[in-house]
């Protein structure tokens, strides 16, 4: 099976594209202020290799893991280091990276266990000191699109849940960031609450007689509402 061949043939517009590239420069910088280049960097889930190409020209010794066959040939076409396979485990030799970054991959384990090798796999990859960063959905304002967005969400990602994950996992959480897009704190709120109008009860069953399922489906994923956690191996 072609694993992720619908992302891997994704072609953003250009607003699309340029609000993607925003939103991961933000999220790289967070982790680029607390563990500076050069430094080891792995990439668990890099996709087109938006934050490869800003670690690598950072300075960042960059390498990644990727399960998609599509999405390794295109980043190996542009000479990004990519192993190809499904995580966990996390390919590496113990302690030899400083930084660890993976965006929207959690919620994809297949249940509790999983996410816990997954967490441990980070662990023993990390060095004393180094950064774990993690983004996940927040399925406590997702709801029901947390399913339908992507058919590969399997485990359950809220703040709360999050937090004693890495906890428990021997990791110490220095930052968190809620946010919908870059918008954070008030201009967050407001887009959230902005969302409940998207979600009213019939509204789906109304995209179906009106034929737009894909505009209400497109306005839901650009609410879609995320927690950035910076952690820190003791």
């Amino acid at each position: 099976m072609a694993f992720y061949r619908t992302f891997s043939e994704k072609k953003l517009t250009g607003a699309g594209a340029a609000r993607r590239g925003r939103i991961e420069h933000a999220r790289f910088e967070m982790v680029a202020s607390v563990t500076q280049a050069p430094a080891d960097f792995l990439e668990v889930g890099p996709g087109q290799g938006a934050i490869a190409d800003l670690a690598i020209e950072r300075g960042y010794r960059y390498r990644s893991v990727e399960p998609s066959p599509q999405l390794c040939a295109q980043l190996r076409e542009r000479g990004i280091e990519v192993t190809e396979a499904f995580t966990p485990p996390i390919p590496g030799e113990d302690a030899s990276v400083d930084i660890l970054y993976s965006d929207q991959v959690v919620e994809h384990m297949s249940g509790i266990d999983a996410a816990r090798d997954w967490v441990a796999e980070a662990l023993r990859l990390i060095r004393p000191g180094g950064t774990l960063f993690v983004v996940v959905p927040d399925y406590l304002k997702e709801r029901e699109f947390f399913w339908d967005i992507d058919y590969t969400h399997n485990f359950i990602t809220t703040e709360r849940r999050m937090r004693q994950l890495l906890y428990d996992g021997g990791f110490e959480v220095t930052r968190m960031v809620r946010s919908i897009g870059l918008a954070t704190g008030f201009r967050r709120d407001l887009l959230a609450a902005a969302a409940l109008i998207a979600n009213v009860p019939g509204t789906n069953t109304l995209s179906r007689y009106t034929g737009t399922e894909e505009l209400l489906f497109k306005v839901r994923k650009n609410l879609f509402e995320t927690l950035a956690f910076v952690a820190r191996r003791p």
